[in-house]
């Protein structure tokens, strides 16, 4: 019974520390992650603006469904699980070098706008570069995303998945922005 008592005072301080941690840091993150792939920004484009087919490489992806907005943008939600179903919608789009895109769901704990940028390099290379602008709400989601994930977790899986879609390897860097350095420790 002492022990049962010791782990779960041992657990609500361990949560009362990340909520303290999590209230500490800024709301609002930006972080950047790019990959150079050998091919071209209008194959990258192609594959970056079919969000039906995302689940053919994304994995966690059961499903995407797409529609078009009243603006005659893409919205498209991504569906993970039969309770994970996660509206998106395209914000801009600069075919084929910049696409923007947004979390479309107010009621989330968190929000998101990813800027992704092609740019042909002289060498037949193309970069590709996600910039997150993300909010998280709660201050234990925050010190999970900063600490424990690192805000560049789900642009490296992204990056990762779009160069195995290639059947090219993933060398990928982080962009480190002033701000995120001094909230978080590095990933």
């Amino acid at each position: 019974m002492e022990l049962l008592l010791a782990l779960f005072l041992s657990l609500a301080l361990l949560l009362a520390l990340a909520f303290i941690i999590g209230s500490r840091l800024p709301r609002t993150h930006v972080a950047a992650s790019r990959v150079r792939l050998h091919t071209n920004p209008e194959e990258i484009w192609r594959i970056l603006t079919d969000f039906e087919r995302y689940p053919e490489w994304r994995l966690g992806l059961q499903r995407v469904e797409v529609t078009t907005g009243e603006d005659g943008l893409p919205r498209w939600t991504e569906i993970c699980s039969t309770h994970v179903r996660v509206p998106f919608r395209v914000v801009s789009m600069k075919p084929p070098f910049r696409l923007e895109t947004r979390i479309d769901l107010p009621q989330l704990p968190l929000s998101g706008h990813w800027i992704y940028e092609l740019a042909a390099n002289a060498d037949g290379t193309t970069t590709v570069t996600i910039t997150e602008i993300g909010r998280i709400y709660h201050p234990l989601f925050r010190f999970l995303a900063c600490c424990l994930i690192a805000y560049h977790g789900a642009m490296d899986v992204f990056l990762t998945e779009l160069a195995l879609r290639l059947g090219q390897p993933a060398r990928i860097e982080h962009l480190q922005f002033e701000h995120k350095q001094k909230a978080c420790p590095p990933s």
